[in-house]
């Protein structure tokens, strides 16, 4: 089955990149990267990782994250229950090869045989695109998102929010207390039809809101993934930015 995948980062204001991209096939983390390929395969991978911004080892920590989902996940464990025992293992090897200080999200989508999962951990997400809209399938873990969820705020006022950036949840050291109860997010489905896919670190949702992504992505995600990225600098960037579009099951 071929896949298209088209990748974008960017350093933004920041004097490092935290940000940590898996396309499926390759491992990014760049300065400036757009990047579109071809990929035909019956088990496509993808994922990205934010270093948690304000500690240590960001950059470190999203790397070594994105390396080992790429080594440790595979067609054999295709299934929720594969991917949270396989986040937890990755959790507890973090314990010996990262600074105790550091984490990172990761927003990650496995597609096999016309079927996919999303997981998450963290801020960063995914969303769902189709002709009807953009539905967003991840969900964050983040104060301001606990809120919402408790109904003290509207989710409208969620973007704006001055705490929008306090995460509860991720992987690496940092967050070795929270894995006693792990709050590893998943949706699962069938792939739609001419399915496409956003994943994304916080610097593209926290400067766009989900109508102007889809406006600008549509009708063809992958083609006007550039769209997106110019109009994210257009805006001006406050964080390093880096997302995936997915065109799933193409002939």
């Amino acid at each position: 089955m071929k896949h298209t995948v088209f990748s974008a980062m960017h350093l933004g204001p920041r004097t490092k990149q935290e940000d940590c991209l898996l396309d499926g096939i390759d491992i990014f983390q760049s300065d400036h990267l757009e990047e579109k390929k071809s990929i035909d395969t019956d088990f496509l991978l993808l994922g990205v990782c934010d270093g948690i911004g304000g500690h240590d080892f960001g950059e470190t920590a999203s790397r070594f994250v994105c390396e080992q989902i790429k080594n440790k996940f595979n067609r054999s464990m295709f299934s929720a229950e594969n991917v949270k025992a396989c986040l937890a293992d990755i959790q507890s090897a973090t314990a010996n090869h990262l600074p105790g200080n550091c984490g990172t999200t990761i927003a990650g989508l496995m597609v096999k045989d016309g079927k996919t999962i999303a997981f998450n951990a963290g801020d960063s997400r995914i969303y769902k695109i189709s002709k009807a809209g953009i539905d967003y399938i991840s969900h964050d873990h983040s104060l301001v998102q606990g809120l919402v969820d408790k109904a003290f705020i509207e989710p409208e006022t969620a973007t704006d929010h001055p705490l929008k950036n306090i995460i509860n949840f991720g992987i690496g050291p940092l967050f070795e207390d929270e894995w006693k109860n792990p709050k590893i997010h998943i949706f699962e489905e069938s792939m739609p039809e001419n399915a496409c896919y956003l994943l994304c670190s916080d610097g593209v949702n926290d400067q766009m809101k989900d109508q102007e992504i889809f406006d600008l992505l549509m009708p063809s995600p992958i083609e006007n993934g550039n769209n997106l990225l110019q109009a994210l600098l257009k805006k001006g960037l406050t964080d390093n930015t880096s997302f995936i579009i997915l065109s799933a099951g193409e002939s």
